[in-house]
């Protein structure tokens, strides 16, 4: 297993790297996204040289605020040049996999179903893109949509090699038990990578340290292992006092063990 730490886009993104190096976690999650990390304006060649002088490997991130199931065409194709963007940068950083949030803005424009279809046509079309610069792409479930067994089916149904990011805290969202294990124990096999933060159920994505909400750390983590799931878990944990991050980490490592 190993665990990473996504950069903060309102910061420095070479000091959020140098940061994550320092502290050794094993990866960072690139997030590329604006002001401080735009896929446009970030210099690949010395974040490629400070990843490798701390040993980091790196997963991709793209914003979550995407609109890719717009109403407006033309905002789905601007949202697909921006994926694009951000995938060319991933392939220069010879980072192999790649997440994409569902656009849950859809879910308040449209019925549900209406959205889910938006939202696959974006997502196929995103996941064509991926492939032709050689990254395996991710859906990470959210809070409001793509959250359930169903939903989650539908979706590979239609797009068979996307694969799975699994978010534990989303998946305590809006609903009326965390479904995380559902969602482990029916798509193991396509299960790339993880998040893990903390809130207090409801719709508040809070972004808690392992332990200050109400998530059952142990229990996700057994039927984590139980598929022998052994690789990259961020810890998306947003606090001022990055000391929050260490314990975290410390919590999740002796919970593993």
């Amino acid at each position: 297993m190993k665990i990473g730490v996504m950069n903060n886009p309102m910061g420095n993104l070479m000091k959020e790297i140098a940061w994550i190096g320092e502290n050794r976690f094993d990866f960072i999650d690139l997030t590329l996204e604006p002001p401080n990390a735009y896929s446009l304006d970030i210099e690949i060649d010395k974040i490629d040289e400070l990843l490798g002088k701390y040993g980091l490997d790196a997963v991709g991130h793209t914003a979550y605020y995407l609109p890719l199931a717009s109403p407006f065409r033309a905002f789905c194709d601007l949202a697909l040049k921006e994926l694009e963007n951000c995938f060319s940068v991933f392939n220069r950083l010879n980072i192999t996999k790649v997440n994409l949030h569902p656009d849950e803005n859809s879910a308040s424009i449209f019925n549900r179903d209406e959205a889910i279809k938006r939202n696959i046509n974006g997502i196929k079309r995103a996941e064509k893109i991926a492939r032709d610069y050689g990254l395996v792409l991710m859906v990470e479930n959210s809070g409001k949509i793509f959250n359930s067994v169903d939903e989650l089916e539908t979706l590979f149904g239609k797009i068979p090699d996307l694969q799975l990011h699994l978010d534990v805290g989303h998946s305590n969202l809006n609903v009326e038990k965390n479904r995380a294990e559902e969602i482990i124990e029916r798509f193991h096999n396509k299960l790339a990578h993880i998040h893990f933060s903390d809130n207090k159920g409801g719709n508040a994505d809070l972004h808690l340290p392992l332990g200050a909400g109400l998530i059952s750390w142990e229990q996700i983590i057994r039927s984590i292992k139980k598929h022998n799931y052994d690789g990259t878990i961020t810890l998306e944990v947003f606090s001022r006092d990055r000391r929050y991050l260490l314990a975290s980490r410390e919590k999740l490592l002796e919970m593993w063990n």
